[in-house]
């Protein structure tokens, strides 16, 4: 279903059902990640296969970190590893923490231990994890700030970057002019949040 310009922001419009609306869940959980500028997949694999397959995703809530590490997965299958993906968030449990701890400790190479939201572990739960994967082909997270880990990645969001996420998810339609950079620094860079707004307007 294609959307107009107005569509994105005329509240009167009749409201869309939540499997018409562009921004749900579902499409947006689809985007492929993209890559910075001279990046491409065979560069990010290279670093990592450089790094002992081992480093950490870096950047601010919303800017595609969990999406990459997700489409990670298949890179590292075809490459004859077995990822083991795992997410924590500021939900987990420490009863959640030390199950992941005592996962990690059975597996071995050439298992690939995948952690997206490292920052919700504290130093005393992270430093028995680090001592777990050295018996695993690798290891990539994901942090907000450097640290833990050699960056192999640092994720940002821009302007240009939502505007062209939007034209994919709508087919072709784009916000008005300015609109885009004033969405996103509304919702301090995070694009899922910026999703969640447009989301809103198609369903009112």
């Amino acid at each position: 279903m294609e959307m107009s310009v107005m569509d994105l922001q005329t509240p009167e419009l009749t409201a869309l059902l939540p499997r018409e609306n562009p921004f749900c869940v579902e499409a947006v959980e689809n985007l492929a990640f993209r890559l910075p500028s001279g990046i491409t997949w065979d560069t990010l694999l290279s670093r990592l296969e450089a790094n002992n397959w081992t480093g950490s995703i870096v950047g601010p809530n919303g800017s595609g970190k969990s999406t990459l590490l997700e489409q990670l997965v298949p890179r590292l299958e075809n490459r004859g590893f077995r990822p083991f993906f795992c997410r924590l968030t500021t939900e987990s449990t420490h009863a959640d923490k030390e199950a992941l701890l005592a996962a990690v400790r059975e597996l071995r190479t050439p298992d690939v231990f995948l952690l997206d939201g490292a920052e919700q572990l504290s130093t005393r739960q992270w430093l028995p994890l680090r001592v777990a994967v050295d018996s695993l082909a690798g290891c990539v997270v994901t942090l907000h700030r450097t640290g833990r880990l050699p960056i192999v990645l640092q994720t940002e969001t821009t302007p240009a970057l939502l505007a062209q996420l939007i034209h994919e998810l709508t087919g072709g339609s784009s916000l008005p002019p300015g609109e885009t950079a004033t969405l996103l620094a509304r919702h301090r860079g995070n694009v899922r949040d910026c999703f969640r707004e447009l989301y809103d307007r198609c369903a009112e």
